[in-house]
């Protein structure tokens, strides 16, 4: 019986350790995303594709409404938004691609959908001493 007991906390504590990690990892990853989110939409690129002095995001399964991130462009706070109603015949975009490594990425590819134009924006970007930093983009527009 007191084996069985044993070799349960042990299963427990194991448990907990694993899931601690995990949580971690999702902390780490969620600032490299917001690091490099905000390098997007305060870059010129994003400025060449995006009029609208108000940043909207609708939500996307990659970008919620509840969301620890904190997304500023040129010192406003982007609002996500559930429905792209709420934003009739205003400017928006919708985060389509967010492709980046767990651990310790190097390259990230964000691609983002301007609204209502329909403009396909692509992004690489390469993190270089410490710095995220935009090394490709493309503009698609229908």
């Amino acid at each position: 019986m007191k084996n069985r007991l044993n070799i349960l906390i042990a299963i427990f504590i194991c448990l907990v350790v694993q899931v601690d990690a995990q949580t971690f990892d999702l902390e780490k990853y969620n600032e490299e995303k917001e690091k490099i989110l905000n390098v997007v939409i305060n870059s010129t690129q994003f400025d060449s594709v995006y009029s609208a002095k108000k940043v909207f995001f609708v939500e996307s399964e990659l970008l919620s409404v509840e969301t620890p991130l904190v997304l500023k462009r040129k010192c406003k706070k982007v609002s996500i938004v559930e429905d792209s109603k709420q934003l009739t015949g205003k400017e928006y975009a919708v985060l389509g691609d967010f492709t980046m490594a767990r651990h310790n990425p190097a390259r990230v590819r964000v691609q983002i959908t301007i609204m209502p134009r329909q403009t396909l924006f692509n992004l690489s970007l390469e993190k270089k001493n410490g710095r995220w930093e935009i090394v490709n983009h493309l503009i698609m527009k229908e």
